[in-house]
């Protein structure tokens, strides 16, 4: 609410340095407070951001398999058909190496969020890449990915954000990785296998989170 308060004077009448002076100050007071209220909703615009989650997602190359399926060269399985969102996977098997999977986005964010889980192994075994849609790659190699049949600490590689388990307690990791060109659209974001002993898969859904920028 504004302090200042106007002092009306007829045409002719001469004002009061203490009136003058008072306005000045209720004014400077005002744009000083209004100064501030425009730092409070500029910090909060900034803060603001959208979170999209795709469910169910295809990929037209690699193979899925349920969650409740045994995934050739694996000893069990997640001993459910349905975790949080997730209900299949993405995966190579044991000695194999190449792309996973490919996702379709076509949208703009700034974080991608992803689930994963590997065999134990201390070497990074995911390569993250995303396509543009001008043509562009942005690609994230080497990443390392926790062991899924149980539930390991975070470390210093590639920490993860939280955790799901199963019935019989395996685990699924969800980790993020930065775009660093969030003004640019993206049109696929592909999950590579690099290490053929170690057999990362990775959930059928993800989540990007955007910064609502001022337009």
């Amino acid at each position: 609410m504004a302090k200042f308060e106007p002092i009306r004077k007829n045409p002719g009448e001469l004002i009061r340095s203490e009136d003058w002076n008072k306005i000045q100050e209720d004014v400077k007071a005002d744009l000083e407070m209004l100064e501030q209220e425009i730092r409070v909703l500029r910090e909060y615009i900034d803060r603001m951001a959208k979170s999209v989650t795709l469910t169910n997602l295809d990929s037209p190359v690699g193979s899925s398999y349920r969650l409740n399926e045994v995934v050739p060269g694996d000893v069990g399985n997640y001993a459910t058909s349905v975790l949080g969102y997730i209900t299949s996977q993405w995966v190579l098997g044991k000695e194999q190496a190449g792309e996973i999977c490919k996702f379709g986005v076509l949208d703009y964010f700034d974080v991608l969020y992803y689930w994963a889980g590997a065999t134990l192994s201390e070497k990074g075994c995911l390569e993250i890449t995303l396509e543009y849609v001008d043509g562009t790659l942005h690609s994230e190699s080497d990443l390392f990915v926790h062991d899924w049949t149980q539930l390991r600490v975070k470390g210093d590689r590639n920490p993860y954000i939280e955790y799901l388990l199963s019935p019989n307690e395996r685990v699924w990791y969800k980790y993020e990785i930065k775009n660093p060109n969030p003004d640019k659209e993206v049109r696929y974001i592909s999950f590579k296998d690099i290490d053929e002993e170690n057999s990362p898969r990775i959930a059928n859904v993800i989540q990007h989170v955007a910064r609502i920028r001022p337009v």
